[in-house]
């Protein structure tokens, strides 16, 4: 299940890192647009706790290895899940990513890119 989950969240970082490179505008307007959509943080909160609690249940892995990102990728998903459907407000947390420079989408984009290729290192080898 490792390789798996590796492979699968490699191509997600890595969709999601080169999006963000390419069009790091959108990406801001999303997060500033979401902070105030119930219906938006309604769905984000079950869609993250429904693949939190998949990862959880199928690789609940706690080993000082590689494979310990993805099992705290699952509860981090697990936890924000549960924040949005409870406390909705919790979102307020991630506004220090308001009125960020491009530079910062730009390189947070980068940050997304490494981590999907060496998860996808670790998934194909």
């Amino acid at each position: 299940m490792t390789i798996i989950l590796a492979k699968i969240f490699g191509l997600y970082f890595l969709a999601i890192g080169l999006a963000i490179l390419i069009n790091p505008n959108r990406f801001k307007n999303i997060y500033l647009q979401s902070m105030n959509d119930e219906n938006f943080l309604l769905i984000g909160g079950i869609l993250a706790l429904l693949i939190g609690a998949f990862i959880v249940s199928v690789h609940n892995t706690w080993v000082l290895e590689w494979p310990i990102i993805l099992t705290l990728l699952g509860w981090w998903s697990l936890i924000k899940g549960f924040s949005l459907l409870i406390y909705p407000e919790s979102i307020k947390l991630f506004s220090f990513m308001q009125n960020r420079s491009m530079r910062f989408y730009q390189i947070l984009g980068l940050i997304y890119l490494v981590f999907s290729l060496f998860l996808i290192y670790k998934g194909w080898s």
